[in-house]
């Protein structure tokens, strides 16, 4: 019984590729989307939540909700350009020195998620990224499920 439970692991191993185990960390595809849990730490403080990330074609349009469904960060990630333009950013964070920070280091972060590494860390600051990939079936929103 064993030895049939372990041929028939190996053969579904085999014949679906390792795509479906592996979870994608950027959504190449357009209309994509990826789902994380995020948290930024800076010395002096945390921010956490989630992290929403959707390819538009041309872009990736990525959000930071806090906790309490506030958006802390809003921005794009022009693919060609190699830049991000920062949308929206929370209160305490709307400095231009701080933006300017963050739009570089949204930029690492995203060639590291094209590289598949969740997170970028700022040695200047003391700044760490870290995002962590929902499960697949926390990636379906309310209404997909409801239908």
């Amino acid at each position: 019984m064993r030895t049939l439970l372990l041929l028939g692991n190996v053969l579904v191993l085999i014949l679906f590729p390792s795509r479906i185990l592996a979870q994608q960390h950027f959504p190449e595809e357009v209309g994509g989307s990826i789902r994380y849990n995020a948290q930024i730490e800076t010395p002096k403080g945390c921010v956490s939540g989630i992290c929403i990330l959707l390819n538009d074609s041309t872009e990736i349009k990525g959000s930071f909700f806090n906790e309490f469904g506030i958006s802390a960060i809003d921005y794009s990630y022009l693919i060609k350009k190699e830049k991000i333009k920062l949308h929206h950013v929370m209160g305490f964070m709307n400095k231009w020195y701080i933006k300017k920070q963050l739009k570089k280091d949204l930029l690492c972060l995203m060639h590291n998620l094209r590289k598949e590494t969740c997170q970028y860390k700022n040695d200047r600051y003391n700044i760490t990224y870290s995002l962590t990939p929902m499960p697949a079936d926390q990636q379906k929103s309310d209404y997909e499920t409801t239908e």
